[in-house]
């Protein structure tokens, strides 16, 4: 039950891109219990330090990001209304008759309002994916309470609910990437005790729903030899192209392209063989979307690998992920870790 307990915590954390600080807090406790340094960056960015640097010892980075998806509030109307922007690729064909929670000087929930069919009629936008400027979000509030409780650049949190479906799965909002941070802390779980044959790094970066942000500010005190990215990729669905999407259950998902360092992705995939954890690979001809873009370039240049939790309909309220690839994955981790020395 530790991954579905943490999974739970992590997911009910607000954490939106820009708004992380809180959340970066709990975060730090979190790591606290594994490493024997921890520290929050200005940014917000949170990183560890399993043991005391050892300079004989190569270096490995685990690293997730911290933060979630959400709404921002842009302008605030008379009678309880409010218009809003995305924070994030938010998919904005959920919005509507979403509930959501504006986080203002007091919290107040709200409703997303659109023009219903029934006033639209028979016009070529009943047939058009709806668009958020056609949007607003009714607070319920008069005029005076919602501009003494709201004001603009408050976030926004989308109201979600954690499910747990058969077969071990979990929907959620914000498993993208609380999946993979659950994913490094099981690892810190598997292998606490253990002397392992590197230095052990671990960062949970703000930021990098609004363009890896928190990745590009992430001060090392250590140059990392290897930096293993953990992040979702697109779970297969009945109507989804199987080219690209991954079945849940298949364990980690090994990312190979010019993004990450071909010998080192080569090691992962043989030490997953070797170690009978299930996994498949997928390509990336270029950018990868994740962390790895930022970090490959960091400092003097930094390897990176990438691991990914498949999961399905990303950047909604209902992202489903497996825990059996949850915890595949933090195997796979904890012996990269473990086989280091001759990884990184």
């Amino acid at each position: 039950m530790y991954t579905q307990n943490l999974l739970k915590e992590l997911t009910s954390e607000i954490g939106i891109s820009g708004y992380e600080y809180d959340f970066s807090r709990t975060v730090k406790k979190i790591l606290d219990k594994y490493c024997e340094k921890t520290i929050i960056e200005k940014s917000g960015n949170v990183k560890g330090f399993l043991t005391p640097f050892d300079k004989t010892k190569k270096t490995v980075l685990l690293e997730a990001h911290l933060d979630r998806i959400g709404l921002v509030v842009s302008e605030v109307l008379d009678n309880g209304f409010l218009k809003f922007r995305t924070m994030g690729g938010v998919d904005e064909r959920i919005l509507p008759a979403s509930e959501v929670y504006v986080l203002g000087r007091e919290v107040c929930f709200g409703v997303i309002g659109e023009i219903p069919p029934h006033i639209k009629g028979n016009s070529d936008s009943l047939n058009q994916a709806p668009k958020i400027s056609d949007m607003l979000i009714d607070t319920g509030l008069s005029t005076e309470e919602v501009k003494k409780k709201i004001s603009v650049g408050v976030p926004i949190l989308l109201r979600s609910q954690f499910l747990e479906l058969e077969d071990g799965k979990i929907s959620s909002a914000a498993l993208d990437n609380r999946a993979g941070m659950t994913a490094i802390f099981e690892c810190l779980e598997l292998i606490k005790g253990k002397t392992a044959p590197v230095n052990v790094c671990v960062a949970f970066t703000i930021g990098e729903e609004m363009g890896l942000l928190g990745a590009r500010t992430l001060d090392f005190e250590l140059e990392p030899d290897l930096a293993v990215i953990v992040d979702v990729t697109h779970g297969k669905t009945h109507d989804s192209k199987s080219l690209g999407t991954f079945e849940l259950g298949t364990g980690p998902i090994i990312c190979r392209g010019p993004n990450l360092h071909y010998e080192k992705t080569n090691k992962i995939i043989d030490l997953a063989q070797k170690t009978e954890i299930p996994f498949d690979v997928e390509v990336a001809p270029d950018n990868t979307g994740t962390n790895a873009w930022a970090l490959q370039t960091m400092e003097m240049g930094i390897p990176c690998a990438l691991v990914s939790i498949p999961l399905r309909y990303m950047h909604t309220t209902v992202e489903t992920v497996c825990t059996d690839d949850i915890k595949n994955t933090a195997r796979l981790l904890s012996e990269i870790v473990s086989g280091g020395d001759k990884i990184a």
